[in-house]
């Protein structure tokens, strides 16, 4: 708890990021990342710089087609938006609106079907912000704000930050990388020639030893252990089973 106290809070608790992770926590990205490197980890370096150079390449080409042909087709928002808003468009016939301004921008919004917690909501949708703290924090509209929009009959869409546009995915991926020339065509290398130490090598028998720091979440629950075979009592095996030697 210390060392967590000692990192700056919104780092790591998404109610006071301001609104500037857009849903993601700490390790999101590394994550990400990590997921596109798998099995990479354990080359040698040069195998590692070209393993990420050519995976990162495919990886580009991949998304930068997919965002391209949704502009293609006219899709305005990405596929991760539309499952986010038809996910809160599922609570809004109980929900009551009401209206506190002639600009149709303030309104509380009262969920009918929940008893027993925070059932009534403020939202401003000029300053895209609700109690639920959803709005603010993912940059999109909430469900309350949904609701809001659907009774006042306004365009959800204007509420929607640009980061979710199709066409700003593509400006992610638009990038190319160039074929990387073969290894008899790169110049002669200039300075020391570093040679590995044979004696730092890992030996390649038995187990590797983990370097996990392991915490509470990684411990496992004793089991019943192992029963035997014959009687399906515990503490032996079927071939010391004492009711074998007993009949």
């Amino acid at each position: 708890m210390e060392w967590i106290r000692g990192l700056e809070q919104p780092k790591w608790l998404q109610h006071l990021d301001e609104g500037r992770r857009y849903g993601h926590m700490t390790t999101n990205l590394s994550e990400c990342i990590n997921s596109v490197l798998k099995g990479t980890r354990n080359l040698p370096v040069c195998a590692i710089v070209k393993s990420t150079y050519h995976r990162l390449n495919e990886l580009f080409v991949l998304k930068g087609q997919q965002a391209q042909a949704q502009i293609a087709s006219g899709q305005v928002f990405s596929q991760f938006l539309q499952k986010g808003i038809l996910a809160n468009r599922e609570g809004i016939p109980q929900m009551l609106v009401t209206s506190y301004d002639r600009n149709t921008t303030i309104f509380t919004v009262d969920e009918i079907a929940v008893v027993g917690v925070q059932s009534q909501f403020r939202v401003n949708l000029q300053y895209r912000r609700c109690d639920c703290g959803f709005f603010q924090a993912l940059h999109y509209p909430c469900a309350h704000a949904l609701a809001a929009c659907a009774y006042a009959r306004l365009d959800w869409q204007q509420y929607v930050d640009l980061v979710y546009h199709v066409e700003s995915v593509f400006r992610v991926y638009e990038r190319e990388f160039q074929p990387m020339p073969d290894e008899k065509m790169w110049p002669p290398p200039e300075g020391q020639r570093l040679r590995p130490n044979p004696l730092l090598r890992r030996s390649m028998e038995g187990r590797p030893v983990s370097t996990m720091i392991r915490n509470e979440m990684d411990e496992v629950e004793p089991g019943p252990g192992k029963r035997c075979g014959l009687c399906r009592q515990p503490g032996h095996t079927k071939r010391s089973c004492p009711h074998v030697f007993a009949s």
